[in-house]
């Protein structure tokens, strides 16, 4: 009997190899995992630790529709705000090449918003506006619009970054180097100037048809007057023509509270008295206020302390200047062959007078006090010395010319009252101011020697002319007082003297 067919049971399959990484794989998995778990555990015990410090170092106003336009986005964009952001730098440039000024600023805006803790955004942007844009224009209250439209962008960045010390140098910057210094420096000066005199026309209908002139006033009256800390000191004045208890309207001028500042001043009231500004400040002097701020914030990325701490000084060096070239300006006009003074309306006569005679306030109390924190600087910084000094002899020159040019001009002002006759009375006016100038000549020249030496043997230094020029003015005035006087009564007196610039512009 045969076998039946033997049943072979077939082989299974080889199970697969295991591959020699599999395992590294899963244990950096599971290693990945542990660090995760980790590092979610530490993120999440430091968020009240990090809460609180950036309270401390950010303010931010979380009721405010300011506030929710820049959580918005950082809220819904996440990281991508970063690329969102670069999109639009490069739709911006795109906007300034082709002149589309409204479409520019929207992006800046926006991009503030998207990157609001980023101080280069308001740097960049705020020189772009300021320095750039400013210079597309040919209008110059077209170009004043843009320089202020970047210090206000600047004050924006503050707000979300309020001790960033790049940011606070910037607004020294922009008053120092832009609204005191730049090309159009003459007509940014006196238009800061003069807006800080009639902030009162925000009021009225007068500048309805003028919006970018109303515009740019807004500003600046949201810089001088509505910062937070009001870290300017100032307080707008009420109309002095306005006896009525009941008007409450402002902004006619500006008083300024600094103890600091005016040590020096010389009217009997006590330093720490408001000082009245009804015709206005020179930007120098916020220059000088943001110089003070920037040095105890920190240290800027772009230059040392030992530079920050003297441009306090720098500004007010700077803001004598400016009053003195713009008080002799006035003079000229007045006082000049064109004889302005008796074709003007005895008000807006007496309202320049006023505004003369507070500039040569201004330089005979600021003066002073730059030479005395010019000293301090060279005492923190020794290095400085040799730069500094020069600058100490600069002040005083400043303010003895200032001394020299009041002295004219009310000498100017009895000549004028007494029909422009050399009376005994104005004849002692104008003999008292010749020594005056004898004083600021002679300080005129020891700046100029300390920086340009006659040595004997030696080639005068070719640049030593463009300063004893200032000298030579000073000389050409006393000549021009003395000329008055001795001019014949039945003559008038030849008046070019007083388009001698004795300061530089």
């Amino acid at each position: 009997m045969s076998n039946g067919p033997s049943t072979v049971l077939p082989v299974p399959p080889a199970l697969p190899r295991r591959s020699p990484t599999q395992g590294t794989v899963r244990r950096d998995q599971l290693l990945g995992t542990v660090v995760g778990v980790v590092l979610l555990a530490l993120a999440m015990l430091m968020q009240p630790l990090l809460t609180q410090r950036r309270e401390s170092i950010v303010y931010e106003n979380k009721t405010s529709l300011d506030s929710f336009l820049i959580s918005f986005p950082r809220l819904t964009l996440g990281g991508f705000r970063g690329l969102v952001a670069a999109f639009l730098w490069i739709q911006a440039e795109d906007d300034k090449n082709d002149r589309k000024w409204e479409q520019l600023e929207t992006k800046y805006d926006i991009i503030g918003a998207l990157e609001p803790y980023f101080v280069s955004v308001y740097i960049y942007h705020a020189w772009n506006q300021a320095y750039n844009l400013s210079a597309q224009w040919y209008d110059p209250d077209a170009k004043y619009k843009w320089v202020i439209d970047g210090l206000t962008y600047l004050y924006k960045g503050e707000t979300f970054n309020p001790q960033a010390a790049d940011l606070v140098l910037e607004e020294g910057q922009m008053y120092f180097l832009k609204l005191g210094g730049a090309f159009e420096r003459l007509y940014y000066r006196a238009h800061w100037r003069s807006d800080i005199s009639r902030f009162y026309t925000l009021d009225e209908t007068n500048l309805k048809n003028k919006p970018d002139v109303t515009d740019a006033l807004k500003q600046v009256h949201a810089i001088v007057v509505e910062q937070p800390d009001n870290h300017f000191h100032v307080t707008e004045l009420k109309n002095p023509n306005s006896s009525s208890a009941s008007d409450t309207r402002r902004g006619w001028g500006i008083s300024i509270t600094d103890a600091d500042l005016f040590q020096h001043r010389n009217d009997g009231k006590a330093v720490g008295d408001p000082v009245e500004f009804r015709y206005g400040v020179s930007p120098f002097y916020f220059a000088y206020i943001e110089y003070l701020r920037c040095q105890p914030v920190g240290r800027p990325t772009t230059i040392g302390m030992n530079v920050i701490n003297g441009d306090p000084a720098m500004s007010l060096r700077m803001w004598c200047r400016d009053d003195l070239y713009y008080s002799a300006g006035v003079m000229q006009t007045l006082f000049g062959p064109s004889n302005q003074a008796a074709a003007i309306d005895e008000e807006e006569y007496r309202n320049d007078l006023n505004e003369i005679r507070d500039c040569y306030r201004n330089v005979d109390m600021i003066a002073p006090r730059a030479v005395e924190i010019f000293q301090k600087n060279i005492a923190d910084y020794p290095s400085n010395e040799n730069v500094h000094r020069n600058h100490i002899l600069e002040s005083q020159y400043y303010g003895a010319t200032g001394k020299a040019q009041a002295a004219l001009f009310e000498a100017l002002i009895l000549w004028q009252k007494n029909n422009r006759q050399m009376t005994p009375e104005v004849k002692s006016k104008f003999l008292a101011a010749l020594p005056v100038f004898d004083q600021a000549i002679a300080a005129t020249l020891r700046w100029v020697d300390k920086m340009y030496p006659v040595v004997v043997g030696q080639p005068i230094n070719s640049d030593r002319g463009d300063f004893e020029k200032y000298a030579n003015a000073l000389k050409a005035q006393q000549a021009g007082i003395q000329n008055m006087l001795t001019t014949p009564e039945n003559q008038e007196p030849n008046m070019s003297f007083l388009f001698e610039e004795v300061v530089e512009k």
